[in-house]
């Protein structure tokens, strides 16, 4: 019979994380199965993987805290104390259980008692909270019944918990070169793994701004480049963003988070261009396009004007996404994936204002909610043919949500 085990997301980003866990699972060619999930808790249950297929999922998802196995899955404590593990061998060794709880802060005195209760597990060693040899978790879900108790109790032993540490170690608070606009380490992990970023991937930002989405695809194991308008950004020119500098030093830029790093062997280094008239050929070449787009809301949109000035962009951004479409379509290699985000007005967001490719389908929508009237969402799409000179990408329905998304973001309420 095939083990059953218990993803345990972390409690952000809910709407991101099955496309993140999906995409691991696909690049791995690991055929996991969901028996139940709802975005409104943490859990997740799952089967038809191996301990090794977990650990494999654990060292890229950036959304999932732990997994543990299921020994028991139970609607009350009362069930959970009356379970029999006679299926289970005696394990030598220390032990340590603890409590997972969510909608509900359960008070030390409650987990003691209900630890202590669970003396008949087949367990033979001494209680080790700092180091021990197992991990056993009680996890409870409150999210419909707080006052009444649990509507699920699992009970299990840590399979391993997710590698979360790179968000902490690729921080953009501790990193050398930094933007206004510079990604977060999480998203930009977050968006390297629903892009299916494998190692020998060549991975393209046309919008490489200070570089951070460069960096995971680096991590990965992915040789990457990029495009900018703007070269300041590009080389680290100018003043600096961070507090209590002034102007950037020569070694703060792209290229010098990379060697900080240890990546600079898989950073191919960037090209000074304007999106609107691209410098790459028009060949399939690239294994994902990974790119944020700009808004104009923080940084104003850059355009090459007739003078070759750059001067700020007047054209729709629904013209930009459909230009970046239509390059994806062009300069992806089938099975390729663009992942972008979509800038959108919340009460005027609708699937049809997408922008959309006869050679390209769409594998993942996320929302992030960024305040009570806008929000971005992130794209995933796949190229599943080769694209004809009579494709273009268009829009089905009104572009407003997103076509006019800077002066809409400014407009006062009404």
């Amino acid at each position: 019979m095939s083990k059953r085990y218990l993803v345990v997301f972390t409690q952000s980003f809910e709407d991101f994380r099955l496309p993140e866990l999906e995409s691991i699972c696909e690049l791995h060619q690991i055929k996991l199965i969901r028996e139940s999930y709802s975005d409104s808790h943490p859990y997740c249950v799952v089967t038809g993987v191996s301990d090794a297929d977990i650990h494999t999922i654990l060292s890229r998802c950036v959304l999932i805290q732990f997994v543990a196995e299921i020994w028991a899955h139970c609607t009350s404590r009362q069930e959970l104390c009356g379970c029999q593990f006679s299926d289970h061998a005696p394990l030598p060794g220390s032990f340590n259980i603890i409590l997972h709880s969510f909608g509900r802060k359960v008070p030390m005195t409650e987990k003691i008692d209900l630890i202590e209760k669970m003396e008949y597990l087949p367990l033979t060693g001494e209680v080790d909270c700092s180091n021990p040899d197992h991990v056993f978790y009680i996890c409870e879900n409150y999210t419909n019944k707080k006052d009444e108790g649990p509507t699920d109790v699992f009970f299990g032993p840590l399979v391993g918990r997710s590698n979360r540490s790179m968000i902490d170690s690729y921080s953009v608070k501790k990193r050398l070169y930094i933007g206004r606009t510079t990604m977060d380490a999480q998203l930009s992990f977050v968006m390297a793994n629903v892009a299916r970023i494998d190692r020998g991937d060549l991975v393209y930002d046309p919008f490489l701004g200070t570089g951070s989405l460069v960096i995971p695809a680096a991590v990965f194991g992915a040789f990457s480049l990029g495009s900018d308008i703007d070269i300041k950004a590009l080389h680290g020119w100018g003043k600096s963003t961070k507090k209590g500098e002034d102007k950037y030093q020569t070694h703060q830029n792209i290229e010098g988070n990379m060697k900080s790093y240890g990546l600079s062997s898989l950073y191919l280094g960037s090209l000074a261009s304007d999106f609107s008239t691209p410098l790459i050929r028009d060949t399939p070449l690239f294994d994902v396009i990974l790119t944020d787009p700009p808004y104009g809301v923080r940084e104003a949109s850059l355009k090459v004007n007739s003078d070759n000035h750059l001067a700020q962009s007047q054209f729709s951004l629904s013209h930009q996404f459909l230009e970046l479409l239509n390059f994806a379509a062009r300069t992806l290699v089938i099975g390729g994936r663009l992942v972008y985000w979509l800038p959108v007005i919340r009460d005027l967001y609708s699937p049809d204002c997408l922008p959309q490719h006869p050679a390209l389908s769409l594998l993942h929508n996320a929302e992030q909610v960024l305040n009570k009237k806008s929000a971005r969402r992130l794209l995933v799409l796949r190229k599943t043919r080769q694209a004809t000179r009579d494709d273009t990408a268009h829009v089905r329905g009104d572009e407003v949500a997103h076509g006019n998304f800077r002066e809409l973001y400014f407009a006062k309420s009404s």
